[in-house]
């Protein structure tokens, strides 16, 4: 009686021994891929662990964890995906002011050339001459419009600079990778 009793809880133990092994199993292979940031990996294995050990404590919190990281990592794609769009569209509406304040210079100034042509033709002369030794070059007086023009322009240049070096300190601080 002994011999049959030891036949039927020996295996049984072994089964039960087994199970709690294969629940670990599933458990740990999962958890690696979740540190190795292979999310969809993890969530398969979590839930094949649960297809066979639906209760397991590990398993089902670890499937949480595993599906909260995988919302964030969509929510990150998504901010990053939309602040992208948002750059390049104010790329466009920046080149299109750039564009007409450029086009509106040139009318500017065409329209300057047909009120006076001979002024800005004696203009141009004088710009080239050099002046006699012994003589100074006296300061050329601009307009208010010129001035605040040249301002104007100054100022979209260091936007477009600012502009590039935050693309550029944004493609090297995006590869920064766990180092854990």
């Amino acid at each position: 009686m002994k011999h049959f009793l030891l036949l039927f809880i020996f295996p049984l133990y072994f089964t039960i021994t087994a199970q709690a092994q294969s629940a670990d199993f599933y458990f740990h292979n999962s958890a690696q891929a979740f540190i190795n940031a292979d999310m969809q990996s993890a969530l398969d294995n979590v839930d094949q662990g649960l297809s066979q050990f639906p209760n397991d404590m590990k398993l089902n919190e670890l499937k949480k964890r595993i599906e909260e990281e995988k919302e964030k990592q969509q929510q990150q794609q998504q901010q990053q995906s939309q602040d992208q769009k948002n750059n390049e569209q104010q790329e466009e509406n920046e080149d299109q002011q750039q564009q007409d304040s450029q086009e509106e210079q040139q009318n500017e100034e065409d329209q300057e050339q047909k009120e006076n042509p001979q002024e800005s033709d004696s203009e141009e002369k004088s710009d080239l001459q050099e002046p006699k030794e012994g003589e100074g070059r006296a300061p050329k007086e601009i307009s208010k419009e010129d001035a605040e023009k040249i301002l104007k322009a100054l100022a979209q240049k260091e936007k477009e600079l600012l502009k590039e070096f935050k693309k550029q300190k944004s493609k090297n601080s995006a590869k920064h990778d766990k180092d854990w």
